[in-house]
């Protein structure tokens, strides 16, 4: 739990931690994009927060990191800030880190709405190339946004057979290497 000043009501109150975490994203969000950390100094510095119910040590914060726990941290003269950005995925890899999940989930929710706007166009080459270069454009503002290092759209006779076509069925393959 933390401790913090509810000004509607002009006093103290104890709410869960996660309520930390929800400020810290709204934060991020403002000054940045969903897919930079929020951790650290930067974008998750807790400066609403005057108390924490427990005050934890670094080989304590360690080990809550390590169990996919992100902790808040107390720093003389900085304040409170979440220190890590851990989401609870057991394999290691880049989507064990909110930032990354977040990039992929706001990327899905524009992919979806703009393939929505295809269905039941005519499957042809300029409508597989239209869509394409939609994506493109999405996915090249993430990337010059720092959200992805790369990547790549594959919806050509190479991912959408005859039988896809006879099936009313288009194939889009998208490949992204996110920025750690």
């Amino acid at each position: 739990n933390i401790v913090m000043d509810d000004a509607t009501n002009n006093r103290k109150v104890v709410v869960p931690a996660s309520v930390g975490a929800l400020g810290a994203l709204g934060y991020n969000d403002r000054v940045a994009f969903p897919w930079f950390a929020p951790a650290g100094f930067n974008r998750a510095a807790l400066n609403f927060v005057n108390l924490t119910q427990v005050r934890i040590n670094q080989p304590e914060r360690d080990r809550l990191t390590e169990v996919k726990i992100n902790p808040i941290v107390k720093f003389p003269r900085e304040g409170y800030v979440i220190m890590s950005q851990n989401t609870l995925q057991q394999a290691k890899s880049a989507l064990s880190s909110i930032n990354v999940k977040r990039m992929i989930l706001e990327v899905k929710r524009v992919i979806v709405e703009i393939g929505n706007r295809t269905i039941f166009d005519q499957i042809s080459t300029q409508t597989r190339t239209e869509l394409v270069k939609q994506f493109t454009a999405v996915l090249g503002g993430v990337q010059s946004k720092a959200g992805i290092e790369m990547f790549s759209i594959i919806c050509d006779d190479t991912n959408n057979t005859k039988e896809d076509i006879e099936s009313n069925r288009m194939n889009v393959q998208i490949r992204l290497v996110p920025t750690r």
